[in-house]
C-alpha cells in the first residue's frame, strides 16, 4: 500500500470488506475509520461549497443582467470554454 493514493487504497478495502460483510452474522458491522472518514468528509464539504459558489454566481448575473436565462446560457458555457483558453496568455 506504500506510495498508492488514499482513495485508491480505500476503493480496494472496501471491496475487501464488502466480500467479507456477506459472511457475517445478522447484526455484525465493519466501519472504516481514520483518514478515510477525513478524506470523505473533506469532498462533501468540497462540492457543497462549490455548489453553493455556482448558485451564487449565477444569482448575482441575474441581478445585473434582470433575466433569468442569459446567466444560464453563460454559467454552462463556462466550464466548455476554460480548457480550450487556459494555454492562450491574450
Amino acid at each position: 500500500m506504500d506510495g498508492r493514493d488514499l482513495g485508491g487504497v480505500a476503493d480496494e478495502v472496501e471491496k475487501r470488506v464488502q466480500a467479507i460483510r456477506e459472511g457475517f452474522a445478522e447484526g455484525s458491522h465493519i466501519v472504516i475509520r481514520g483518514q478515510v472518514q477525513t478524506m470523505k468528509s473533506s469532498f462533501a464539504g468540497l462540492g457543497f461549497g462549490l455548489l453553493g459558489a455556482i448558485v451564487l454566481a449565477y444569482l448575482l448575473i441575474v441581478v445585473n443582467f434582470q433575466s433569468w436565462l442569459d446567466p444560464f446560457i453563460i454559467i454552462t458555457a463556462c466550464p466548455a470554454r476554460s480548457p480550450a483558453s487556459a494555454g492562450r496568455c491574450c
